[in-house]
């Protein structure tokens, strides 16, 4: 059977037209148990390979793997030569909006302990890079990675400012951790929800459990002006005059209700039905912390401990569209 030389054509320019698969590039920051790591990913269709390191050790192993049909990771370990020393097996997509439920195991399967991943968003020039930096105190329990810019020229004060607010904000909060007979744990480890030559995002995740009735989480967090050399706040994204307030606490409480009912879903099978809302508009008046993020603008609570899950969350910059202030940071996300 003869194809005609027309289809053969279109085939072939089509077939030339179609886009050819892009590696992709990614960085996460993540942690098994209380040892920090930074991984670098490539993504060349179902193929998967890179390298990563945690931050107290600096030796770089090698990772090769895949992606399943449902985007699941599932990556060897190698350390100097062609030993396999460890597997990274994720149960759910990496930007799972839940948990991906990651672990980690030796090569045989042994050791399992969960693994976190949390993409990091960096868009630097060749000469600036952003490295972890430790605080460590076996003593007292305390172990804590934090960021810092580095420059292969002389910083800038905004970098050498942002620096040092880090910094202090590391040492304050080790400071105030207070465990009962002195010892306990304290566990912060940071992600880089943005960065630019220009401005940088980033929160810090703690963890302490000082002795008390039960361990606590919260967040620390920081938006740094790099070029003007300044902190910026929250409300410096937003028209004085508009009710920007009352659109977020809106989208937010509609918003945790879905999240608590997928995660009742995932655990149990079937959700709670509520006649009202876990959280109120009343409840999201006082933010603790924010943060910027290319999907939308994170807001942190310092919520009580049975509802502490949802003290981190993001809230897409249609929401406030409409109240930003067009030179703010946020607006440049439009």
């Amino acid at each position: 059977m003869k194809v005609p030389i027309l289809t053969i054509t279109c085939l072939l320019f089509i077939a030339f037209l179609a886009p050819a698969t892009r590696a992709q590039t990614k960085i996460y920051r993540g942690a098994i148990g209380n040892s920090h790591f930074q991984m670098k990913l490539d993504f060349n269709g179902s193929e998967v390979s890179g390298t990563y390191a945690y931050d107290n050790v600096g030796q770089e192993f090698k990772l090769t793997g895949k992606l399943d049909s449902q985007g699941h990771l599932e990556l060897k370990e190698f350390a100097k030569g062609k030993q396999q020393t460890g597997k990274f097996s994720c149960k759910r997509k990496l930007d799972d909006p839940i948990d991906p439920e990651c672990s980690w195991s030796r090569a045989d399967g042994t050791r399992e302990s969960m693994a976190t991943f949390e993409e990091q968003h960096i868009d630097l020039p060749g000469g600036m890079q952003i490295t972890p930096t430790l605080m460590n105190n076996r003593r007292t329990g305390v172990g804590v990675s934090y960021p810092q810019i580095f420059t292969k020229s002389v910083p800038s004060t905004g970098v050498l400012n942002f620096n040092r607010r880090i910094l202090a904000m590391v040492k304050k909060a080790v400071a105030e951790f207070d465990p009962v007979d002195g010892k306990g744990s304290f566990d912060a480890n940071y992600n880089v929800l943005f960065a630019s030559q220009d401005l940088i995002s980033v929160e810090l995740s703690v963890y302490y459990d000082g002795g008390g009735a039960h361990p606590n989480n919260y967040y620390l967090s920081l938006v740094y002006d790099l070029k003007a050399d300044k902190e910026i706040k929250f409300e410096d994204n937003f028209q004085a005059d508009k009710d920007y307030q009352s659109a977020i606490a809106k989208y937010l409480v509609t918003d945790i209700s879905k999240r608590a009912a997928d995660i009742e879903q995932r655990d149990t099978g079937q959700p709670t039905k509520r006649d009202e809302p876990i959280i109120s508009e009343d409840q999201l008046t006082e933010v603790s912390g924010w943060g910027l993020t290319p999907k939308g603008l994170v807001i942190y609570f310092d919520f009580p401990h049975v509802i502490a899950a949802f003290d981190k969350n993001v809230v897409p910059y249609s929401v406030v569209k409409a109240y930003l202030k067009s030179d703010s940071p946020a607006a440049k996300f439009q």
